[in-house]
C-alpha cells in the first residue's frame, strides 16, 4: 500500500514537472512559408499617379530612400518586413541587376519602368513578416 502511494506521488510530481505543449495559436507565427509578390515601400503612401500605375495599385515603388519594405501580394495584402528583413531587402536589391536598375531609373526619371518582383521566405507574426530569405527577380 505504501509502495503504491509512493508510486502515485512520484507519477503526480513528474506529470506536473513536464513542460506543457504550445497551443496552436502560439505555433502559427513560427511556421516558415514562402510568398511571391511585388516589393514596395512600406512607409510611403503618396507616390504619384505614374508610379502607382506601374506597380499594382495601392503601393509605392521602392526608391533610393526606402528603408521600410513590404511585399504586396496578388490579393492586395501587404506583408511588412521586420527590421532584419529591411536590411535583407536592401542587400537583395543591390545584388539584383534588374532591381538595382529599376530603382536607379526611378530615381533618375521619376517613372517606374517595371515592378520589382520578389520571393520571400519567413514566418508571419501578427502583421510583420520575419524574413529569412529574399530573392529579387
Amino acid at each position: 500500500m505504501v509502495l503504491r502511494n509512493l508510486l502515485f506521488f512520484i507519477l503526480s510530481v513528474s506529470a506536473v514537472a513536464q513542460p506543457t505543449s504550445t497551443s496552436k495559436a502560439e505555433a502559427v507565427g513560427s511556421e516558415t512559408h514562402s510568398w511571391n509578390g511585388i516589393l514596395v515601400d512600406a512607409a510611403r503612401t503618396n507616390c504619384g499617379p505614374a508610379a502607382e500605375r506601374a506597380v499594382i495599385s495601392g503601393g509605392c515603388p521602392v526608391s533610393m530612400q526606402t528603408a521600410n519594405f513590404a511585399l504586396r501580394l496578388n490579393d492586395g495584402k501587404f506583408l511588412k518586413f521586420d527590421e532584419g528583413g529591411n536590411t535583407k531587402a536592401m542587400d537583395a536589391l543591390r545584388k539584383s541587376r534588374h532591381g538595382s536598375k529599376t530603382v536607379v531609373d526611378y530615381w533618375k526619371t521619376g517613372k517606374v519602368s517595371k515592378a520589382i518582383k520578389a520571393r520571400v521566405t519567413g514566418a508571419l507574426t501578427s502583421d510583420t513578416l520575419n524574413v529569412e530569405t529574399i530573392k529579387v527577380e
